[in-house]
């Protein structure tokens, strides 16, 4: 079953990635939190404030010295049930979730790295899908949750929006994308893609 589960990824990630015809209209990215009045978190009612975390971005939060030594992943669910949000924190699987994360995140930088070579490069990036989504990182934490209940300022509707902080340190992560390039390069016998495959590893050397 987990194997399967790693294959459906696969061919999503691809379909999404590459741009498939048959693929329905991509979701709405998130709207931002400026758009919203935050009007009740998880710790207003102890005289707590909203940790920085949850208003920064993963990229952000990584160029801060405290996690210069790791990966940030933030990921949230919104909804009207705070129980059912709350459920799916308690059920959220660091192992799957950050293989998930960490396979969406290279697919990003590989794609645009690949540029006008992508079409091409579509089974190496198969290749190097398939092996991080089953690789381990071991060093992963769910550091911290939060919620808030927002207010948007347009037409007054209200949400939840339940997020969650984990970490995973960067040698992990760059191992691992490592050995997919070196697993994926042992079964590309293409001479001709030699010089778009070298491109995308270099976007890739100073790391996500």
């Amino acid at each position: 079953m987990q194997k399967l589960s790693y294959l459906l990824l696969v061919v999503l990630v691809l379909a999404v990635a590459f741009g498939c015809k048959s693929a329905p209209e991509a979701t709405k990215p998130p709207e931002p939190e400026a758009q919203y009045e935050i009007i009740d978190h998880k710790t207003k009612d102890f005289g707590g404030t909203i940790p920085d975390w949850v208003t920064k971005s993963s990229m952000e939060l990584e160029a801060m010295d405290e996690y210069q030594d790791y990966y940030v992943f933030v990921d949230d669910q919104v909804g009207q049930d705070l129980e059912g949000l709350k459920l799916w924190s308690r059920g959220f699987s660091v192992a799957s979730e950050i293989a998930r994360l960490v396979t969406t995140r290279v697919t990003d930088k590989f794609v645009g790295a690949a540029a006008g070579d992508k079409d091409e490069l579509e089974t190496y990036l198969e290749e190097v899908v398939q092996s991080l989504s089953e690789a381990s990182y071991g060093g992963a934490r769910k550091e911290e949750d939060f919620w808030v209940r927002r207010r948007k300022k347009s037409d007054g509707t209200e949400d939840y929006r339940y997020v969650l902080f984990v970490t995973v340190p960067k040698e992990q992560i760059d191992a691992a994308i490592e050995r997919a390039f070196a697993e994926a390069d042992e079964k590309e016998k293409s001479e001709e893609k030699k010089t778009a495959i070298q491109r995308v590893k270099d976007a890739f050397e100073g790391g996500l």
